[in-house]
């Protein structure tokens, strides 16, 4: 089966699952209200004169992740941001507060409890922001229209109500949608700009040899892509030995050796919530240099090929790796238990903390090597633009390895969903014969 086909099949099985047909028709719909969204305005601007504001590192950061609001104005140019930025607060907290990191674990109403108060957090935070952002544009000359509290109460009222609605829609879509709301919204702003960034590559490298370029840069994304999705679909297997008796499969006898399987480790443990948080914290060095009115120097070190911004970015997105996968998705100790409680160990290994200790140096040493990949993919293609094409970073490694992850993610959980269909269907012939 060809590609094509594998693809043309998926496609047509979605249709055959009511329950799936229905999620996906929920999560369009969600995305079109979205994209709506972005064209409401904020009232009071001179766009003229914004068109050449916003473009710098931190309208481009937020452009982004809100699908071109930012270069609308839009009541959603705040996007998703804040909500991302509250869940980060919360893990965080989960890691120094045991209480909480209980709470978001037990599930059930404590679980409720935790995303109430992400909420609340996310509309402090929308509405700091947008009173910055408020400020900010009354301090250009000529930008607002009518400068004044008139102004600054009805941006921050339209930002913030806008964050909100984008938090409620990503909530939707992870409840009757399919995939994770937030990671579908980055990927549809991301996706939507596609055509953009496409428009503007060929402009910038016009004649023969930019034709060569823009040739070359297809084939090296192509071939990231390819690799990002190897890496993504990779796992280590532990074997696993289960003690008991296993079928011989012939007359329905028994055999005294004890059934073997093996524990999955996916290769990159955390997916793409690493580069979500880094490219988010990302957005604060720029910010600071330019409140600051820092030289060109400084400017320069953290504009997006900046070797700083680089250097931090990577950094940032190692950290998180190791952070994500050590404290929130994986935890040795737990799968440990698990194991012992269910009598599977590990050849050679004892069960109980032995088992967690060499768990905890597996997913290390994986988490070592996919963070360092993911380091240099989130970086290589602000080196390519800027050193190689010497143009603006118009794609980079941010926007690749989400829209690779979340692809893959939902195209695994499409697969789930068929292979459970598969089972009911199997498990029903059964019953009939």
């Amino acid at each position: 089966m060809t590609l094509t086909e594998a693809i043309v099949n998926r496609i047509q099985s979605i249709f055959k699952i009511p329950e799936l047909k229905k999620r996906v028709a929920f999560t369009l719909v969600m995305f079109a209200v979205a994209r709506v969204g972005i064209h409401i305005a904020v009232p009071g601007l001179n766009m003229g004169l914004f068109k050449n504001f916003q473009n710098n590192a931190i309208a481009g950061f937020l452009n982004l992740f809100s699908g071109g609001a930012v270069q609308r104005a839009s009541i959603f140019s705040l996007g998703i941001i804040p909500y991302i930025n509250a869940s980060i607060v919360f893990q965080l907290l989960g890691v120094i507060f045991p209480k909480i990191d209980e709470m978001q674990k037990e599930g059930g109403k404590e679980r409720d409890k935790i995303t109430q108060w992400t909420r609340y957090v996310t509309i402090v935070l929308a509405i700091i922001q947008s009173f910055g952002i408020s400020i900010t544009l009354m301090n250009q000359p000529g930008m607002v229209l009518e400068p004044g509290m008139r102004f600054i109460i009805s941006t921050v009222t339209l930002m913030t109500g806008g964050t909100a609605f984008l938090m409620w829609i990503s909530e939707r879509i992870s409840i009757r949608g399919i995939g994770n709301g937030s990671s579908m919204l980055i990927f549809l702003g991301i996706v939507a700009n596609l055509p953009q960034v496409t428009q503007q590559m060929v402009t910038s490298l016009k004649g023969g040899m930019g034709y060569v370029l823009i040739g070359l840069s297809v084939l090296l994304f192509v071939a990231i892509i390819a690799l990002m999705v190897i890496i993504q679909l990779a796992e280590r297997r532990i074997p696993i030995q289960y003690a008991g008796k296993g079928s011989l499969g012939f007359g329905g006898g028994q055999s005294s050796v004890g059934r073997r399987t093996y524990l999955p480790l996916k290769i990159n443990t955390a997916g793409v919530m690493p580069i979500i948080f880094a490219s988010v914290l990302m957005a604060a060095p720029p910010f600071v240099v330019q409140i600051l009115k820092a030289n060109a120097w400084w400017q320069n070190q953290f504009s997006q090929t900046g070797f700083l911004y680089l250097l931090l970015f990577a950094f940032l997105i190692i950290v998180f790796s190791f952070f994500y996968t050590l404290t929130i998705a994986f935890d040795p100790d737990k799968v440990a238990e698990d194991l012992k409680q269910s009598g599977g160990t590990i050849p050679t290994v004892r069960a109980g903390k032995e088992t967690a200790d060499y768990l905890e140096r597996v997913i290390t040493r994986i988490t070592f090597g996919s963070a360092i990949f993911l380091a240099l993919l989130g970086i290589f293609p602000n080196i390519w633009f800027g050193y190689v094409l010497h143009i603006p970073v118009l794609l980079g490694g941010t926007s690749l390895l989400i829209l690779v992850g979340v692809a893959v993610e939902l195209i695994q959980q499409i697969d789930s969903y068929l292979a459970v269909k598969k089972m009911k269907g199997f498990i029903g012939t059964k019953k009939h014969r």
